[in-house]
């Protein structure tokens, strides 16, 4: 039997991809692409496909380079961006009060030149940087630090990143409308001073500060339009780059800032960044010389192969986890429903056939790279590597014990994702694992990228598309994603067992004990397996194309590349 569904899969993504073909053209997104059965639109690379073309010589650009993302940015507010795509743009635009270092494994001083902290480990006091100014040449102060990380709480902003900033005094309580903003545990005492005081003694609170929602924005800039993010002409930032042109749909101009702090350590003029959706495209421009690198979905198969062996072609992994959740809101969407699901896939085959860069399959949430505490051995390996069994037949017991025998009486299952191949490929094979070895029946629906994350906002789903890459080097990173306030607008698990979750996050957070943390991160993960609000399928890495007269090219674990360490040759 399972080879039955194996060549099904196969089938599916194989004969779509010679359909698909390889063809050089940008092509449109599809807002709403429904897909019922297994095969019917897919487009990786087959084995025995048409050879790439070869590469030609890279186009003179003098000191500047061209950057392809397969996606529009969601947001170019850093109060707003809860998102990769947005954060790999914006942290080039804007620098926190930390940044990543050069090579992305760490943090380093950015706006502010130091830190204090207190003997009981709450109160960060921060030195800014002399003479620090935004794009436009106007002086940036301690001030706007606490304007902006207020304003992202406020709840008229309505932040999808507020959450991300609870670990300051009264941060959640503004939040939720609970006390003002001048009780929050923020406060510039003076142009170069800023006071944090937190609820509890975090441990990771420096590298928070490097994320892209950390960043300060203009108050004057911000509050003049809604629309500043839509024109270079209003947008002003603090960062290695500042915006020269938005091109709609089709990518962004950035140029070297004169006036950020370090820009004598800057070497690029500029940088292009193309939007191209599909991998097949993004690689005959790179063929054509056109671009000069591209990271992450804009690597497909197509690319793999042809530089599989080449210095051009390196990898990455992330802290990070690709997953898809469960509407829990749903009736039939419970546990047992979960489990079965999750227990019926079988990970290293969905991620052999439909995942380019061939990442390891997640049998847990957490991901290799997170140590466990002060122990440098990895969280994953210290707590065990699986906690995810898969096993086919008892996944058909959960789902028989839940009243669903060989998946009747089950509703459809609405499937929801981007339009990106890899996850059109990806939930093909799913879809005809779960028909074959459950009877549970799927439809696929496609959206583009912004498009998307509204439905998934509004619950329009049962099985929904979803990933996480941390930013900082503790398992509160990724774990802390599925806490009380955030599931109630993502996978909506509000069981006992999720508040009983959300109260150990608490309680790690009040901990300033790391083995105490760590043994609490143990059983939060352990919850999530045993309810699988979510489904975990890979850890994620990324792959990184790259011509050879790009040097200094690099991304933090993040996946977020860093511009300002590149030079051209």
């Amino acid at each position: 039997m399972r080879k039955r569904w194996l060549s099904m899969a196969l089938a599916a993504v194989m004969t779509a991809s010679l359909l698909a073909g390889c063809g050089g053209g940008s092509t449109a997104p599809t807002t709403a692409d429904t897909t019922t059965a297994a095969g019917s639109e897919t487009g990786s690379q087959a084995e025995g496909g048409e050879e790439a073309a070869a590469p030609e010589e890279t186009a003179d650009r003098g000191n500047s380079m061209v950057y392809a993302i397969d996606a529009e940015p969601e947001t170019l507010d850093p109060g707003m961006c809860n998102y990769n795509k947005s954060s790999a743009v914006l942290l080039n635009l804007f620098n926190g009060l930390y940044r990543f270092s050069d090579d992305g494994s760490n943090v380093e001083p950015a706006m502010a030149e130091s830190h204090t902290v207190s003997d009981d480990g709450l109160v960060y006091t921060f030195t800014l940087r002399d003479g620090l100014k935004w794009s436009d040449g106007s002086a940036l102060t301690a001030a706007d630090f606490e304007y902006s990380w207020k304003r992202e709480l406020d709840a008229e902003l309505a932040s999808p990143a507020a959450w991300n900033l609870f670990d300051i005094v009264n941060a959640e309580e503004y939040n939720n409308g609970e006390c003002s903003a001048d009780e929050v545990g923020v406060k510039a005492v003076d142009d170069k001073t800023l006071e944090v005081t937190l609820k509890n003694p975090t441990a990771y609170f420096i590298s928070l500060t490097a994320s892209a929602n950390w960043a300060p924005v203009k108050k004057d800039v911000v509050e003049g339009s809604d629309s500043w993010v839509k024109s270079a002409d209003t947008y002003v930032c603090n960062g290695p780059f500042m915006l020269q042109e938005i091109k709609p749909q089709a990518g962004y101009t950035l140029v070297k800032n004169p006036e950020y702090y370090d820009a004598a350590n800057v070497k690029l003029d500029s940088v292009e960044i193309a939007i191209i959706e599909q991998a097949e495209a993004a690689l005959s421009a790179y063929n054509a010389g056109d671009i000069d690198v591209m990271i992450g979905n804009s690597v497909g198969t197509q690319a793999m192969a042809q530089y599989q062996g080449s210095e051009e072609l390196s990898a990455h992994d992330l802290i990070g986890t690709s997953y898809f959740d469960f509407n829990c809101s749903k009736d039939y969407m419970t546990p047992e429903v979960r489990k079965a699901l999750s227990m019926a896939i079988v990970r290293n085959t969905v991620n052999d056939v439909a995942v380019p860069s061939k990442p390891k399959s997640a049998f847990a949430f957490v991901p290799y790279g997170i140590p466990y505490g002060d122990d440098t051995t990895p969280f994953r390996e210290k707590v065990g590597a699986e906690l995810i069994k898969e096993d086919v037949e008892a996944a058909k017991q959960l789902l028989s014990d839940a009243g669903y025998p060989n998946g009747e009486g089950l509703p459809t299952l609405q499937f929801i994702i981007t339009n990106t191949q890899e996850n059109k490929d990806k939930a093909q094979v799913m879809q005809a694992m779960w028909k074959e070895s459950l009877g549970v029946e799927c439809e696929i629906v496609t959206f583009e990228s912004k498009v998307y994350w509204d439905e998934h906002g509004a619950g329009n789903f049962d099985i929904a598309f979803d990933g996480w890459t941390g930013d900082y080097l503790d398992p509160n990173s990724v774990l802390n994603i599925f806490n009380k306030g955030r599931m109630e607008k993502e996978c909506r698990w509000q069981s006992d067992a999720a508040l009983k979750y959300d109260e150990l996050l608490n309680k790690a957070a009040a901990s300033a004990d790391n083995n105490e943390r760590m043994e609490i991160f143990t059983e939060c993960e352990q919850i999530l397996m045993d309810e699988m609000p979510v489904l975990p399928l890979y850890y994620r890495n990324t792959m990184v194309l790259s011509k050879p007269h790009v040097k200094g090219f690099t991304v933090d674990f993040g996946a977020h590349p860093l511009f300002r360490c590149v030079s051209v040759e």
